[in-house]
């Protein structure tokens, strides 16, 4: 294919070169006529214009956004807020229905929940708790071994420790001085009270003899018990009088609790100096071994108990009732949100379906964004190639002819539909609505023109003088001023119906050929082989057009 396209450029050039552009534009492209009859060309002159290639659809104004919202549930309006035509934000409630019914079954879902993650707690917890706390008693047991087994005297805290005692001790002796002041000062009455003590010691005893059953025989053994009965009594006055001369001396002093602190740090300190400077009996770290052996045995029954098949079902199953739990509190939550109706976004409410005090079924409230609308429009299939994103629209409503709004394509469908039997491209652009001071209702007819391809200020000529002389290369004839012509390859860019755009090769300005008019028969052969037929329609480059079509010149590809 190559070589034989390089033999065919090669043989045009040598005819060029060689002054036979007339002979080769009558050897290969002209029209063939009766002999009899005389060749005149047709000629047309490159100008500079523009260009564009479109696609024709039909479409509709829609709302960019609809939303029709209903209640989560069945249930009686209670309110509503809006109207046909309120405009309304985002958020904005709508309406409300009865949620009684859903609060409860939300309740519910609520303790169903707690109570599987109860289940679940007590499926592993248990078993999980007691794994680590033989992991604690292990630690623990262990770390008190390896205390006793390296057991050596801490210097510095044996140092502070004998420190502690020494201050501990002296401050005993300043106490114990005190309380000694405070004694001599106290001694009468601690010595009645000491008195007091010893005498009602001495009539406990006597009561006591007095009494005994083996000296009932005794004359005048009733008197004598008599007289120790009322010794004894005044005994137990005396005492009280003398320990209530004693608590009242002593009420003003804390001299002997202090002395008892004191002491108490002292003995205190004493412990501390002996636990630093004792060593660890082999009885002891044996015990402690004991305990180490004990904590190991049950932490590892506890794992035992952990890792337990059944143990492991238990689990699951509590774990899988815990999540369905979740779920149903989930949608019983969304039950009770769904009892309030809120805008999704700002918008126009299209329609409200329902009435105050009826049970709500199916859509309540229709809210539309009718602030930024959109076209929904379809395309020919064969005109699918020219519905890309981003292309250009433009936008003529039936009820407005007069007006032409702009858009772009934002949106093309991945199926095709099929309108009126036929099926066609589903596509959607946005509309600048504010091009004109026109209120535009939704649902409004419109012809949609998709610009496929653009170009402007270029160099055009006629399609009819385009010759194709290989695979996307093409030629003109240009027409000398002595009437020959010279054949000269050019680069095509966009083409239509009618003129094709010249990116390099021709000038504005020259004169090229586009067939002959010598006879009835001539014209008709051009119009059948050389002509571009109507609906024939070439992209860039002369590539064939949407819906079929013949390449630049007539050539068929």
């Amino acid at each position: 294919m190559l070589r034989k396209k390089g033999l065919w450029i090669g043989l045009i050039a040598l005819l060029v070169l060689g002054g036979g552009g007339t002979a080769a534009y009558k050897l290969w492209f002209a029209p063939r006529a009766p002999a009899e009859d005389t060749v005149a060309f047709q000629t047309a002159t490159a100008t500079r214009g523009s260009i564009s290639l479109t696609a024709a659809g039909s479409g509709t104004l829609v709302a960019a956004d609809t939303a029709n919202l209903a209640f989560s549930a069945g249930s009686a309006v209670e309110e509503i807020l809006v109207k046909v035509g309120d405009h309304v934000q985002a958020g904005d409630i709508l309406a409300r229905a009865n949620d009684a019914a859903a609060r409860q079954a939300l309740a519910e879902a609520e303790q169903s929940v707690i109570d599987a993650e109860i289940e679940v707690a007590l499926a592993t917890g248990q078993a999980e708790l007691a794994v680590a706390k033989a992991q604690a008693e292990l630690a623990a047991a262990q770390e008190a071994l390896d205390a006793l087994v390296a057991w050596n005297p801490d210097t510095v805290e044996l140092a502070k420790a004998k420190a502690s005692l020494a201050s501990a001790q002296a401050a005993y002796q300043t106490t114990s001085a005190k309380a000694g002041m405070v004694d001599q000062q106290n001694a009468p009455v601690r010595i009645s009270l000491d008195q007091a003590i010893s005498a009602l010691a001495n009539a406990q005893q006597a009561y006591a003899e007095a009494m005994n059953p083996e000296r009932d025989w005794e004359k005048g053994i009733e008197d004598s018990r008599t007289s120790a009965a009322a010794a004894l009594v005044r005994a137990q006055q005396n005492l009280e009088l003398a320990q209530a001369d004693y608590d009242l001396a002593m009420a003003d002093t804390s001299a002997s609790s202090d002395v008892q602190n004191a002491w108490a740090q002292v003995l205190s300190a004493r412990e501390a100096v002996a636990d630093l400077e004792e060593e660890p009996t082999s009885d002891e770290i044996a015990a402690a071994e004991r305990t180490v052996k004990e904590a190991q045995l049950t932490l590892q029954q506890a794992q035992l108990e952990l890792g337990n098949a059944g143990q492991a079902v238990a689990q699951r199953w509590a774990e899988l009732a815990l999540e369905q739990a979740q779920m149903n509190l989930a949608v019983a939550q969304e039950t009770v949100n769904g009892m309030v109706l809120t805008a999704p976004f700002a918008g126009t409410v299209v329609q409200v379906a329902i009435e105050v005090g009826e049970v709500a079924n199916g859509t309540a409230i229709v809210l539309s964004n009718l602030d930024t609308p959109v076209i929904e429009f379809w395309v020919d299939e064969s005109d699918m190639s020219s519905v890309a994103l981003g292309n250009p629209v433009s936008i003529v409503f039936s009820a407005l002819p007069e007006l032409t709004y702009n858009g772009e394509v934002y949106q093309v469908d991945p199926e095709m539909v099929t309108v009126g039997n036929t099926p066609a491209v589903q596509a959607w652009a946005t509309i600048d609505t504010g091009a004109h001071t026109v209120t535009l209702l939704g649902g409004m007819n419109a012809d949609v023109d998709i610009v496929a391809g653009e170009a402007t200020d270029v160099v055009l000529v006629p399609v009819e003088a385009l010759r194709t002389i290989g695979e996307e290369q093409h030629a003109v004839f240009i027409v000398q001023p002595d009437g020959s012509l010279e054949m000269r390859v050019v680069e095509v860019g966009l083409s239509d119906y009618v003129n094709a755009e010249i990116r390099s090769g021709l000038e504005v300005g020259e004169v090229v050929s586009v067939g002959n008019s010598a006879t009835a028969a001539a014209a008709e052969t051009t119009t059948s082989e050389e002509s571009f037929p109507p609906g024939g329609m070439m992209f860039e480059g002369g590539a064939m057009p949407p819906g079929g079509g013949i390449m630049p010149g007539g050539g068929r590809p």
